[in-house]
């Protein structure tokens, strides 16, 4: 039985994915996307786990690819970036309210530096008081889809895995979540999870 509910926080609790916002600054620099994209997939998680900053991270992309980027510039970049997280999911922060109200314990597991938890923590903070349990892959030096964060989370909210359903828009965090006992679904509209999450209780 569903005792918990897990969410994650960038394409769930946002309406706005990071390229969106980052995309023209690197145009204007010259910078194919497809170099941030590669680097990404190389070096994002390990940023969110804090085990590099997010200036660390675009040196090694744009380095990697052979491009010069100044200061100036990477901070636009940077600010770009995090600025994209900012827009927030009303209908999300109304399901999470519905299923408290519904006798559902609450977690937010987020992949997220701690250089940005710091603003979460300011803008999503009404998020934040719906959840019993907050896990920051940057301050557990871990990141999703490892073992060991969704274990945190078990952990911390005080459910086994078979009592939680967790609402990640990346497929491989699901898997992750899926391996450990949990049911998962993949986010892609609130209204879309709301009815596969009734569709999961009703079976």
């Amino acid at each position: 039985m569903v005792k918990g509910c897990v969410f994650d926080f960038g394409g769930v609790m946002t309406t706005l994915t990071m390229p969106d916002r980052v995309r023209p600054v690197v145009r204007e620099l010259g910078i194919p996307w497809s170099v941030l994209e590669a680097g990404f997939a190389r070096y994002r998680r390990e940023m969110d786990g804090d085990l590099m900053t997010m200036d660390e991270m675009y040196a090694r992309i744009f380095r990697d690819a052979g491009f010069s980027v100044d200061g100036a510039a990477m901070a636009r970049i940077i600010e770009a970036d995090q600025a994209s997280y900012l827009y927030r999911n009303e209908e999300t922060l109304a399901f999470m309210r519905e299923l408290s109200s519904r006798g559902f314990k609450l977690g937010i597991l987020t992949n997220m530096c701690t250089d940005f938890a710091r603003r979460f923590r300011v803008h999503f903070a009404d998020f934040i008081a719906e959840a019993s349990a907050l896990v920051i892959s940057g301050e557990e030096r871990l990141y999703k889809p490892q073992r060991a964060i969704y274990e945190v989370m078990q952990k911390r909210i005080g459910l086994s895995g078979d009592e939680l359903c967790f609402f990640d828009d990346v497929e491989d965090n699901c898997r992750g979540a899926r391996e450990l006992g949990w049911r998962a679904i993949r986010f892609v509209s609130t209204r879309e999870a709301v009815a596969e999450f009734e569709k999961l209780l009703a079976s």
